[in-house]
């Protein structure tokens, strides 16, 4: 039984939500923690008041050559549609100890922008959009597949890719204080599933392809997305969710062995090549490390 409710004031977009998503949206099989769906101009998200965060966030990408390119906004948005008892307030998340927490956006700010606009992007600064992710991975790994999503390429006969994304949680998170006795669970480490399709019609596995991803929060500032590979059963086993219930399966064994075989998406084309250029800066950079013998110097070399 899917678990999931479409916001009371959202109910007159409800026409909008396949639009952000393949398959339509993920069942929520947990019963204790219920996600309302929250529809926005360039993106739709699951919220869990449970846990005052998204279960998942999604969205699609199209490439433009041309594009706006509004700036970053300077404050964060309480989602005023939100009961009050499940706002968390504008406030950023602080620290983890000595470990700084970001606020991660779920559903990126900049490939929102330069395809829907400026109130777009601003939706997505809204908190209901945002989960507790640690400062190295928002700036590291996570901004990397950002990144590689957003530079994805149209191709003739292929449209555009979707993108669902959130974050997973252990047994027993760490809770940071929000005040008015409100606490949000800090999650062990953030899902991605890609879907990329190759052949139209796009309406079954067969005519994508799916990557998957399950990035600790962890994850070393120089490694990469690639380094993280999921398979779908995994991510639906770690998050309570079913994705792409609409297609009726068992799970086929082409895409059950993905995360072991490399896979032709234009998503990890893009990965590889980010890859192969960060390892041909690498001596650059070692260099410059060890010649430098200022702080001035060094940034002169970089």
């Amino acid at each position: 039984m899917d678990h999931t409710t479409i916001h009371p004031l959202c109910a007159s977009q409800a026409h909008q939500i396949d639009l952000h998503l393949w398959r339509g949206a993920p069942q929520n099989l947990d019963e204790t923690r219920p996600i309302q769906i929250l529809v926005n101009h360039g993106y739709v998200v699951g919220f869990c008041p449970n846990r005052l965060q998204p279960a998942w966030s999604a969205y699609r990408v199209a490439y433009a050559d041309k594009d706006v390119d509004y700036d970053r906004p300077l404050t964060y948005y309480d989602d005023m549609r939100l009961d009050s008892a499940h706002r968390i307030g504008r406030k950023t998340f602080g620290k983890l100890g000595d470990i700084q927490l970001n606020v991660g956006h779920m559903t990126p700010n900049e490939v929102i922008n330069r395809q829907f606009g400026r109130l777009a992007q601003m939706e997505t600064f809204l908190m209901s959009n945002m989960s507790p992710q640690y400062g190295s991975l928002n700036s590291g790994v996570w901004l990397k597949l950002e990144t590689a999503i957003r530079e994805i390429e149209d191709e003739d006969g292929k449209d555009h890719v979707w993108a669902i994304v959130g974050p997973v949680f252990g047994d027993d998170p760490v809770l940071i204080s929000r005040g008015q006795g409100k606490y949000l669970p800090v999650p062990e480490s953030y899902f991605c599933i890609i879907v990329d399709p190759h052949s139209y019609p796009y309406d079954t596995p067969s005519r994508v392809h799916i990557d998957c991803f399950n990035i600790p929060q962890d994850a070393p500032r120089d490694s990469f997305p690639e380094n993280y590979p999921a398979t779908l059963a995994e991510l639906e086993a770690a998050t309570n969710l079913k994705f792409f219930a609409s297609w009726a399966r068992e799970l086929p064994v082409g895409l059950a062995l993905q995360a072991d075989s490399p896979s032709e998406s234009r998503l990890m084309q893009v990965l590889q090549q980010k890859r192969v250029e960060a390892e041909a800066e690498k001596p650059e950079v070692e260099k410059a490390l060890l010649e430098a013998k200022t702080i001035d110097e060094l940034i002169e070399a970089l």
